[in-house]
């Protein structure tokens, strides 16, 4: 049985935007891979060296498990939102002392919530 492929030209602006979807899709799997790497790490650790851990990342490193973090425990907090908005707007921005610590201290706390626990083992 032979299989045959037929291709048809498409207009250069759909072209560029399925490789655009490609592209941001290929991104998305990227981080989410790397958050996971990072989050099994962090929950491999004992309580302490978990949270020392955790006030030891670079703000960029911070922001973007609390993202994926946050993504997981499905929790809805405006501190969060806030921060990550700000930061997806201005990230060269560094968060204030006080934004940092809260953002440590809510990053060590989501990553010991049962619900990101459960559902870090779905993903893996």
């Amino acid at each position: 049985m032979s299989n045959e492929t037929k291709t048809m030209e498409v207009p250069l602006a759909i072209a560029d935007r399925v490789q655009a979807l490609i592209d941001a899709y290929e991104a998305k799997e990227k981080f989410k891979a790397e958050r996971i790497i990072v989050v099994n790490n962090l929950l491999a650790m004992d309580s302490l060296s978990c949270e020392m851990a955790v006030y030891s990342l670079p703000q960029d490193e911070l922001l973007n498990t609390l993202r994926f973090v946050y993504e997981l425990s499905g929790t809805n907090s405006k501190f969060v939102t806030n921060i990550l908005t700000q930061s997806r707007e201005n990230p060269k921005k560094v968060l204030s002392d006080s934004q940092r610590a809260t953002a440590k201290s809510m990053l060590f706390n989501l990553i010991n919530d049962p619900s990101v626990i459960s559902a870090m083992k779905e993903v893996s």
